[in-house]
């Protein structure tokens, strides 16, 4: 019933189990609605990523894992592996490749046992989620293009947008934030890849819903607001001043617009 280093893996299955990804003990955990502990499914452990679970209607759950954890981070591939309600693991599925390449920026130790790899913000990215149908649900942001990708029956779903700008400060910030992390790795790290773009991605992420719909995390403008976690007073408090409400747009899996959604 102990966790070490849980992450983003979290499911809630129809009878009421909840199970938590455990990856420092290289298993997920399986408790009660109650709380009690009950079982325990292994799975290659060592990673940790804020990457949900992805459930499907018959609770099955899909972890994502390392597939070659002996390769360089830079050439890290990561893959699915299904696990039935019973906790028998089936197929490792490999997600869709469009074969973009995201703009990224990578730091190394001195020592060269540590790397950090980062998106550049405000890039494209290619994103992908699985479908309580069990079939991948995949794009790439350079364009808002979602592709359903149903077995014998795949659908595209296109939308128009209007390009969202990165404003000045929420530029700068973006900026100093991404220095300051990937100096936690090497102290001297200065920015190695392409600038941060002028423009955001027409979206940012894609989630499904448990009744089928596909939910588009879109791009919005940026806000500035007071931080009220900043404290003056303490030398290591970092303002951060910018920050993009997030929102949807909702389509139903025949590719019918809902409409937008909004959150605060």
């Amino acid at each position: 019933g102990e966790i070490k280093q849980p992450d983003g893996g979290l499911a809630v299955l129809s009878d009421g189990r909840v199970l938590v990804r455990d990856p420092g003990n290289a298993r997920i955990q399986v408790y009660a609605a109650n709380g009690e502990a009950l079982d325990t499914w292994p799975i290659r452990g060592g990673f940790n990523t804020s990457t949900p679970f992805q459930q499907t209607s018959a609770d099955e759950v899909h972890a994502i894992i390392l597939l070659d954890p002996e390769a360089d981070v830079s050439d890290w591939q990561m893959g699915w592996v299904r696990i039935g309600p019973d906790g028998v693991p089936g197929d490792t599925l490999l997600p869709p490749d469009a074969g973009y390449e995201a703009p990224r920026l990578e730091a190394r130790s001195k020592e060269g046992n540590s790397t950090s790899i980062r998106s550049v913000p405000f890039s494209p990215g290619e994103e992908w989620a699985i479908h309580v149908d069990g079939y991948f649900v995949h794009g790439v942001s350079t364009e808002y293009r979602i592709d359903l990708l149903k077995p014998g029956a795949p659908l595209r779903i296109e939308r128009a947008y209007e390009p969202v700008p990165v404003r000045r400060g929420e530029k700068t910030e973006a900026e100093a934030s991404t220095t300051r992390n990937m100096r936690g790795t090497h102290e001297d790290w200065r920015w190695n890849g392409p600038a941060i773009p002028d423009e955001k991605p027409p979206f940012q992420d894609i989630f499904t819903g448990r009744h089928g719909r596909i939910w588009v995390q879109v791009s919005v403008a940026g806000v500035e607001a007071d931080d009220p976690d900043y404290d003056p007073t303490d030398p290591e408090s970092i303002e951060d001043r910018w920050r993009e409400p997030v929102a949807f747009d909702v389509f139903e899996e025949d590719g019918t617009y809902l409409g937008p959604v909004l959150t605060d």
